[in-house]
């Protein structure tokens, strides 16, 4: 996660078991943000949300009800912009949402809603209103048209560039999706550790703590998700494996950079989709730039 500076506070107000839960799953390794639950109905609060001196505040409560949205506005008041509120709401409606941007609430979500999700719009409230306009996780992805053109060594060098960057100094996450003959783990002198078996059949379950235990961490500071390499193994999986993955990455890292393999994939066009740059990596013979115009050909379409 992008690190602001120092530890911010949060505070949690829900009876949701399930959601606090979560929500602390969601937190629990970070050094950047300290979760504090009041597990009550928004409606009984009296002094828990002052007392706790936070930068933001996650409420869960029912939108469509007006003594809950009372209580909200009593708790706007008291806070005086001192604090960022997020909104959490099963019941929702275009009456709520009016209310809602009335009161100036950093951000509205409604269940069921993503760790991903949660955690993005925790980020951008804690950067407050002064942060720059692009907070947005930037996705970089790599796409070989030959084979040996050195993909991987431009993911890396570019993925380290990132990390140490004056301008975008961030948190940055190597995804490799070469599960056939991918070799980032490998360049760093790293453990691959990413089982696409924990996952394949419940893409739900890849959460912020499965995910710390399947990242393999370079000296740098830079993060690799990689699967062992199966050169035996042609697989493949549902994409919404691959969409959990990156998003639940997205939400935790500044930068994404991407080494993708050279067979289009069903999921290969979500993956496209779904970055901000595309470099498709090309070497000088007639072979490689054709097949390059025709790659570039089937991106467009």
């Amino acid at each position: 996660m992008a690190n602001p500076g120092k530890t911010k506070r949060i505070v949690l107000v829900s009876t949701d078991k399930s959601f606090v839960q979560k929500t602390r799953t969601a937190f629990a390794s970070s050094d950047t943000v300290a979760l504090v639950t009041v597990e009550k109905n928004v409606t009984e609060l009296r002094g828990e949300i002052q007392e706790a001196d936070c930068s933001a505040v996650i409420v869960d409560m029912d939108a469509a009800k007006l003594n809950e949205i009372e209580a909200l506005q009593r708790i706007t008041r008291r806070l005086e912009r001192r604090a960022a509120i997020i909104v959490v709401t099963q019941e929702f409606n275009a009456s709520a949402a009016r209310i809602l941007v009335q009161l100036q609430v950093a951000d509205f979500l409604v269940k069921p809603l993503t760790t991903a999700d949660l955690v993005r719009s925790c980020v951008r409230a804690l950067e407050g209103p002064g942060r720059e306009e692009n907070t947005e996780s930037q996705i970089y992805t790599f796409m070989p048209a030959a084979g040996g053109v050195g993909t991987t060594t431009l993911t890396l060098q570019t993925a380290f560039q990132l990390h140490h960057s004056v301008t975008r100094g961030s948190s940055t996450c190597v995804v490799d999706l070469n599960f056939q003959q991918g070799s980032c783990a490998e360049y760093l002198d790293l453990e691959p550790r990413f089982d696409i078996n924990e996952i394949e059949n419940q893409p739900e379950r890849l959460d912020r703590q499965l995910l710390d235990v399947m990242l393999s961490k370079h000296a740098s500071g830079l993060c690799v998700l990689a699967a062992p390499a199966r050169p035996a193994e042609m697989r493949t999986f549902n994409a919404d494996v691959v969409v959990r993955m990156l998003d639940l990455v997205s939400a935790y890292f500044d930068n994404v950079v991407i080494d993708m393999p050279r067979t289009w994939f069903p999921w290969t066009e979500t993956v496209l989709l779904g970055s901000n740059k595309l470099y498709i990596v090309a070497e000088m013979t007639v072979p490689c730039l054709r097949h390059t115009q025709r790659l570039i050909q089937a991106v467009y379409e």
